[in-house]
Order: structure tokens, then sequence, then C-alpha cells
């Protein structure tokens, strides 16, 4: 990761936190399991108040994974939508108002090539942004109990961050070796298997995001963003 300051007018700041990129929270990487261990681990110091997701428009089923999991753990989000160009190009538009009622997070248009669009997201970054109302993933009835128990123990604000802890013991190093032997049991003796769930999660937010493509990709391309 790196950090940096930026100037978002003459009156504030932020410090910038550039996490590397990835398409999910479950990590394959070394790199990808630094931003899983920052995101679930509210006393980390590089906890962000707000989570800013730079997503690719000409490949944004990918993108929208990522997405839909932070709405989930309800970080206060805004989608900066990068290389609107590349996009206007091949003839795609994105109907950037439906796009952000869908999913209730803040979004704006960048070209991060020509700063097209940096100051409106300086701007909205001035704003407090507050986390979706939304919720993508519906926990099944199945293993409710054991997530109420591990967000109970450990006293976390939503279901998805207990499934989180659930779903990643080991990758997750701020947890303590007695948490892990906790987390583990539970997930023993409540029949929880983290691959089984994991791969039913991941399809369920992939039917989400094609729905939600089929409701904001427009055929006609908007000549504001071409080269």
């Amino acid at each position: 990761k790196r950090t940096g300051i930026s100037n978002l007018d003459d009156n504030s700041q932020a410090e910038i936190i550039d996490l590397p990129g990835i398409y999910s929270l479950y990590p394959r990487t070394l790199d990808e399991k630094i931003v899983a261990e920052i995101l679930a681990d509210k006393n980390n110091r590089h906890y962000p108040d707000a989570v800013v997701l730079v997503a690719d428009a000409t490949n944004l089923k990918n993108c929208l994974l990522l997405l839909t999991q932070l709405i989930d753990l309800k970080l206060p989000t805004m989608l900066a939508l990068n290389m609107m160009d590349l996009a206007a190009q091949s003839g795609q538009s994105i109907d950037i108002q439906e796009l952000a009622v869908s999913l209730d997070v803040p979004v704006v248009m960048i070209n991060a090539r020509s700063g097209q669009g940096v100051a409106e997201l300086k701007a909205s970054l001035k704003e407090k942004i507050k986390p979706s109302k939304k919720t993508i993933f519906l926990l099944d009835n199945e293993i409710r109990k054991v997530v109420t128990n591990i967000k109970d123990r450990f006293h976390l604000a939503t279901d998805y961050e207990a499934y989180q802890f659930l779903q990643q013991t080991e990758n997750l190093v701020f947890l303590t070796d007695e948490e892990r032997r906790y987390i583990r049991e539970e997930a023993k003796a409540n029949q929880f298997f983290p691959h089984k769930y994991q791969g039913a999660e991941t399809v369920m937010r992939y039917g989400f995001i094609q729905d939600l493509l089929n409701k904001v990709i427009l055929k006609t391309s908007d000549p504001e963003w071409k080269i």
C-alpha cells in the first residue's frame, strides 16, 4: 500500500491510502491479503473513513463484485468510473444515475489520464459519505446462528463482517490464536464450510450484478467522454 496527502480544497486535506488492486475481498496473493486485513479490522490505523473504488468502466462486471462486498460491510463507499472514454469508444454508455440509485452509493466519472472528473471526485469527498442502505448478500438460514454467534462474540456491526471472520479465519492476522480457535470450533459445531458458502455467495452476487448491468448499460455512447 502507498499513502499520500491530497488537498481537497484550500481548507481541507485527505490522507489517501492506495491499496493493491483487487476484484474481491477473498485474497489469492499476499498483496490482496493486505486489503482484507485492513477492511476487516476497525482498529487498524489504515482503516478508512471512506472508500473510493476506482473501477474500469470497460470491465464493470468484475469491478462490481468487490463493490457489493463493501456495501455489505457497510463501509462508506464511492464508485469512481475510470476510462469512460474507452467505454464510449466501444459504443457503451452507462446510466450513472440509475447505477447510483440502485446501489445507493455516490458515482462519479473520471479520466485518470486527462484529469477529467477529478475535481468532482474531490468535491464529493468533502461531503460525508454514508454507507449504502442496500443489503446485497442474504445469509442462508442454516448459517444464521453461527454468524450471529461470531457477531456477538467480537462485537461486530454487521452480519457480513462476522461472515468474513468465518470465511477468512486464517487470513486475518489481527486475530489471536484463541480467537481463531473459537471461530474454528463454532464453524465445526455449526457445519460451516467456507468454500461451500463462498461459492454460493459469488454466484448470488454475479446474479445481482448481471441484473443491474441489464438496467444501466446503454447502447449509445456519450460524446463528452470521447478522446
